[in-house]
This record gives C-alpha cells, sequence and structure tokens, in this order.
C-alpha cells in the first residue's frame, strides 16, 4: 500500500539531472529524531499576568532564534503580517522569493528536499503492522459501523502510568504512521513526560487494513470524529486533557477541530444535511492542551484545480508527486479511474462512504473551507478558536503558498491563534530545516507550566463571539 511517489511523468531527457539529485539522496525520506540538547526550555514568569498565545509564541519564539539557521532567522509573527498601516504583508516580497518558482528544484532547491526528506517514501502491510516498541495498537469506537485505530504511547513510572496530557499526531494527505516524522515526534514526546498518540483517521494506514468498507471524506467527518477520540482518551484517569498536531491536509483538520469543538450547537459551515450525519456530542471541552497546525494546504480548493491537469516532475515535483499520491488511492481503493485527478477521487470516496447523498461534496468543501474560492461561500471559523492555535509555515512551501496564512489571519481579532512563518522549511519539514527549533517549539508550546495553554489569558472578546481559553494548569 504505497503513500507517496516522487516521480511521475518523468521525461527521459532528464535522467543526467534525476540521477544528479535523486541517487544523491537528497530527496529521500530521513529520519531525523529528537537528539541530546535539542529541547531548549523557555521558562516565563508565572506570577506574571496570564498572556495570549500570539504574546507566548512572540516571547519563546525571541527566545528560540538562535536554534534556525545562521543567516536564516528573519521571520514573520501574527503582528508581522500586516504593514504599520494594517495592509496585508507580501510574504514573497519581504523574503525575497519568487512564488512562481517554488516549484522548481533549480530555485527552490532546499525548500522541496526539506519536504521530500519529511514527507515520507512509501509504506506497506508490513510496515503498518510492526508495532512501535513502548507502543500499543488501540481502537476507537466512532459509531456502531466505523472504528480509526492508531498507536498509543503512555509515560510510567516503573509500573505505574503517570497522569500527564495526551498529545494526538496527525499525518499529511492519505498519510499513515509509517511516515518516520510521526515516530520521531511520538518518541520525543514521549520521553518529553507526554502521552502520545499516533492517530490514523478512517480510511487510512491501519484503520484502512482494518476496514477496508470504510472511505475517507477528508475531514468532513474525521473532524467529529476526533472529538470522540479525545473524550475516549479523557475518560482515562492518567490523562488530563488533550492536545493536537497536524501536517499538510492533517494540519487543516487541526484547524477544523479547533473551530468545530466550539460549535457543536451549529454553524453556518454545517449544513442540515451533513449534520445528520454528526451526532450530538456531550457539552465539554476538547483538545484544551492546544492546536498545532504544521504547513495547512488552506487553499486546497486552487490544489484540486490544478491537479486536474497532468504535472510533470520536473517542472512541478510537488504536484507531480500528489498526484502520485491520488493515483495510488485510487489503485488501492480499486475505484473506476485510476488518474492523479484530485476531484475525482474525492468524488469516489464520498459516492462509497456514508456522506453519499446529492449535494455531500459541496456541502463538505463548504464545511473544510478556510479561504475565499471563486464565488463559493466561506465562513469565519478561527474566530471561534477557544483554545491556544499556532499556525507553522516556510516561506519556500512549494505545495502551500505562505501568502495564504497571511490572507486567514491578517485582521482576526483572536488572541488565541498565532502563526509564524519561518525563512525555510519548505512543506512539513522543519525537522530536517531546524531540528532543535522544531522539537523546542512543539515542547514548550505543551509544556503543562510554561506552555502557551498554561500562561494563556482567561478570556479574550471577539466581535459576536466570546471566545474562552482555559488555564491547563489550574486543575
Amino acid at each position: 500500500m504505497t503513500r507517496f511517489r516522487l516521480i511521475r511523468g518523468f521525461p527521459a531527457g532528464a535522467l543526467i539531472i534525476a540521477a544528479s539529485t535523486v541517487f544523491s539522496g537528497c530527496f529521500y525520506e530521513k529520519s531525523f529524531p529528537m537528539e541530546t540538547g535539542d529541547y531548549f526550555r523557555v521558562r516565563h514568569e508565572t506570577a506574571s499576568p496570564p498572556i495570549s498565545t500570539r504574546k507566548w509564541l512572540a516571547q519563546t519564539h525571541g527566545r528560540l532564534q538562535h536554534l534556525l539557521p545562521a543567516f536564516r532567522r528573519t521571520s514573520l509573527l501574527t503582528d508581522d503580517l500586516v504593514d504599520e498601516r494594517n495592509v496585508p504583508r507580501d510574504v514573497f516580497k519581504f523574503f525575497q522569493r519568487d512564488p512562481d518558482r517554488l516549484q522548481s528544484v533549480f530555485c527552490n532547491f532546499w525548500g522541496l528536499m526539506f519536504s521530500a526528506q519529511c514527507i515520507g517514501a512509501s509504506s506497506d502491510v508490513e510496515a503498518l503492522n510492526t508495532p512501535w516498541p513502548g507502543f500499543e495498537e488501540v481502537s476507537f469506537p466512532i459509531s456502531d459501523t466505523v472504528e480509526t485505530y492508531g498507536w498509543l504511547g503512555l509515560v510510567k513510572d516503573g509500573e505505574t502510568v503517570r497522569k500527564a496530557d495526551c498529545i494526538v499526531l496527525l499525518p499529511g494527505f492519505f498519510g499513515d504512521n509509517c511516515i518516520l516524522r510521526q515516530k520521531d515526534l511520538a518518541d520525543a514526546l514521549l520521553a518529553s513526560g507526554f502521552h502520545v498518540l499516533a492517530y490514523e483517521s478512517r480510511g487510512l494506514g491501519v484503520t484502512n487494513l482494518r476496514r477496508p468498507e470504510i472511505y475517507h471524506n477528508f475531514g468532513a467527518l474525521e473532524t467529529h470524529d476526533l472529538m470522540i477520540v479525545s473524550d475516549w482518551l479523557e475518560e482515562k484517569p492518567f490523562i488530563r486533557h488533550t492536545g493536537l498536531i497536524g501536517y499538510c491536509w492533517g494540519a487543516n483538520q487541526a484547524l477544523l477541530t479547533s473551530w468545530y469543538e466550539n460549535c457543536l450547537d451549529g454553524h453556518a459551515s454545517i449544513s442540515d444535511r451533513l449534520a445528520e450525519h454528526l451526532p450530538p456530542l456531550p457539552e465539554r471541552r476538547r483538545f484544551r492542551a492546544g492546536v498545532l497546525s504544521f504547513s495547512p494546504t488552506l487553499a486546497f480548493e486552487e490544489i484540486i484545480d490544478k491537479l486536474d491537469q497532468e504535472r510533470k516532475f520536473l517542472s512541478e515535483p510537488a504536484l507531480s508527486a500528489l498526484q502520485g499520491n491520488v493515483e495510488l488511492r485510487m489503485t488501492d481503493k480499486q475505484h473506476p479511474e485510476i488518474s492523479g485527478s484530485l476531484r475525482k477521487l474525492i468524488d469516489y470516496e464520498f459516492a462509497r462512504s456514508e456522506l453519499n447523498y446529492p449535494g455531500a461534496v459541496r456541502d463538505s468543501l463548504r464545511f473544510l473551507r478556510f479561504l475565499p474560492y471563486k464565488d463559493r461561500a466561506v465562513d469565519k471559523k478561527l474566530e471561534y478558536a477557544r483554545l491556544p492555535v499556532i499556525v507553522v509555515y516556510g516561506s519556500n512551501d512549494p505545495l502551500a503558498p505562505s501568502q495564504e496564512v497571511v490572507e486567514l489571519l491578517a485582521g482576526l481579532d483572536n488572541p488565541n491563534v498565532a502563526a509564524v512563518i519561518l525563512y525555510g522549511g519548505g512543506h512539513v519539514g522543519f525537522p530536517a530545516y531546524a531540528r532543535s527549533y522544531y522539537f523546542s517549539l512543539i515542547m514548550n508550546f505543551f509544556d503543562p507550566v510554561h506552555g502557551a495553554a498554561a500562561m494563556a489569558r482567561p478570556s479574550a472578546t471577539i466581535p459576536g463571539r466570546e471566545v474562552q481559553t482555559m488555564n491547563i494548569h489550574a486543575r
């Protein structure tokens, strides 16, 4: 069950260039485990007044900047996304990048290389079933007909399970737990005193192996599933609160979760027909430890449009690889057509899922939408986030242009939501770009005493809605 193919539609005349790059090992997946000295802990003054997530990020990033590559420490934080006139900033001009050349190996070699090293290469049945040392496979009863799976690691003192927060990890587009990045981060979190769940949504990974009749809905149902997963975890006496980390498409789902957990009573993005497939849940807080979103594909509908035509590896390697991923999914699930069209894949998956009513795809795209797209409705979402949320981008991301985060957050008056755009890192390639910064940001974010949730303001007000944050250390 292969998940990622780097080369698609590769022209024969490019053989020399291919040999000089692929065979050098630069564009293969690599492991970046947290090593001794990688975690630089930032301590905030706990006696001082509570601080918002935005202020927490500004202070923490300032203390971690020395961990970024020398001469590449320029970055943009939330308040920098608009200039002194309150006009949205041109990210590419600021970082001196050409947005039309981010797909070029010659112009964005490092961004593409870091991306390839952290996205993953392939997975098969044997790899998916290989246990992780220190983790156990767990299943989640989503409903009478749906079950999902993941690897759960618990922090222990001898034989006693320690009480701690549990961080849930979401892979990227059709990703699974065979991605080295998942295992590296899970081990790092466990070693730092957190319980960890490496989770695979319906239709993905082990969940797909165990229940192949269940198809993927790209977040339209999976976001609701995460509420059930959080409840299941927090029912355990040794789990205090849950947190969430997502990458690429999983990063979109993480952002949706930060909105959805505060909108269970309804929202314009949830149609009446879609709501029929989202059963009522107990009214409670979820993912109070916070949400980290690495390289979300915010303008995903534009990506759907781009994949309607075949993309060549030499000119557009990231999009070509994504199309290869789509083809492999179509092959794995034996869909009627094998192509690189994400639009057709979405249609096929929905047709075989419980969301197969007329207009389900249209309703679901509105549910998933963050940014304006053509004449389609876009609803406010992150304005409703009441837990700490941080979005991390690389200015040289070849798949999700970093200008998208400016469109998302410029003018957003919610101090619970923050962002940082780094000089490099490509698409989810942050462990390869700046390993120590990457691990330090994550561990500090979830720190139960000095982390973003622990230091958050008790409340903040946004237009039309009161947004509450929770001090997770006041237990």
